[in-house]
């Protein structure tokens, strides 16, 4: 493992341990909410946040979707406060700010109140406005982070979620503590593949950077729950690289902004197991003739002929938690590729920006 050259990079090598403290932790985590909602008839949940909160509930809106059995919608707060029409009064919004201030979030939770619907937040400070304008309080137990790309911020966040949605679900009956067993066996089996995906994607960005690091044009590629991906490892490579990038879906992608691809442009696809692999593997050739910097990130599952560009190891490609594996290649590449740039991750552009903005 490399020597950790920013705090951010540290994070990211922090992240197993932090996921299995959650989980050894959930139910002290998820007492308060578990208490106040295993009585109350909720039909349906709405996560809001911004940023890499959005994008976590995203990343769990599935599992969340499969144990619980009803519809989960994930928005951002301030589209939810003027635009959302929620006609379902049995409806819990959990507000998400890792820093607790968010202004949007803050606003996103006293709108869902004066819609009469119920309401949670979560965050990792203990003093955060959320909590004051939300019915009940979940802790976001992942430490310090004291950089502004978050990195086992976006992944306990979802962790968080997931174990919000399990206990409250053996709660209610929806799933049997045998099932339950089942996923978190599955999870501890992703997590102990982070340390092993961290070490490889770091040999991996020591391969790329030379062709990588004077870009101006990032895409970034995904499909299926890691399209969450996409948009959280574009958010992390854009806020340290500070150049523009991009997170797409793969068919958004295809049906036209493969128009902008030009010999300058870099692209990674996120190539987890299922149905859209052999798509994305047939875009990647596509593109081929547009650019020569792709990379592609997967198993060797079904993927021919790899490049050097490319980081192919084994991942676990569990349906719903290699969210945890495949956001770490862009989480390296984002606390990497600043340092070679002349710029400290850690720090953002203008350290008082929301100061000025009133926006935290």
């Amino acid at each position: 493992m490399e020597k950790a050259a920013t705090r951010m990079y540290e994070y990211i090598t922090e992240t197993p341990k932090t996921l299995e403290q959650i989980i050894a932790n959930r139910k002290e985590i998820t007492a308060e909410i578990v208490k106040k909602y295993k009585e109350i008839n909720i039909e349906q949940i709405y996560i809001i946040g911004s940023g890499t909160s959005y994008h976590s509930g995203l990343a769990a809106k599935a599992f969340l979707e499969e144990v619980l059995d009803m519809k989960v919608f994930v928005q951002y707060p301030i589209i939810f406060k003027n635009q959302e029409k929620v006609f379902n009064k049995n409806t819990l919004v959990i507000g998400i700010s890792q820093g607790g201030q968010s202004y949007s979030t803050v606003h996103g939770l006293d709108s869902a109140k004066e819609k009469g619907l119920y309401t949670a937040s979560i965050s990792a400070n203990e003093e955060a406005r959320v909590f004051e304008h939300s019915d009940v309080s979940v802790n976001l137990s992942v430490g310090d982070e004291f950089c502004g790309a978050k990195t086992k911020g976006y992944s306990g966040t979802i962790c968080t979620l997931m174990m919000i949605g399990l206990e409250l679900s053996l709660a209610k009956g929806t799933i049997t503590l045998e099932k339950a067993g089942e996923y978190l066996s599955r999870m501890h089996k992703v997590i102990q593949n982070l340390s092993y995906i961290t070490e490889s994607a770091t040999e991996w960005y020591h391969r790329i950077n030379e062709s990588f690091i004077s870009t101006k044009r990032v895409m970034v590629i995904g499909y299926d729950i890691n399209y969450a991906n996409a948009l959280e490892g574009a958010l992390k490579i854009l806020e340290t690289v500070r150049q523009g990038v991009s997170g797409y879906e793969l068919e958004e992608f295809i049906h036209g902004i493969y128009n902008s691809v030009k010999p300058d442009s870099h692209i990674f696809y996120i190539g987890s197991r299922g149905e859209y692999k052999s798509r994305a593997l047939k875009l990647r050739e596509t593109l081929s003739e547009m650019t020569l910097n792709n990379y592609f990130i997967g198993s060797s599952e079904g993927f021919e002929n790899p490049s050097k560009n490319d980081l192919v190891v084994d991942f676990v490609d569990d349906c719903y938690f290699s969210v945890w594996e495949y956001i770490i290649p862009l989480q390296v590449v984002a606390a990497l590729a600043p340092i070679e740039l002349g710029i400290n991750p850690d720090i953002p552009a203008d350290p008082k920006f929301h100061q000025k903005m009133g926006s935290k």
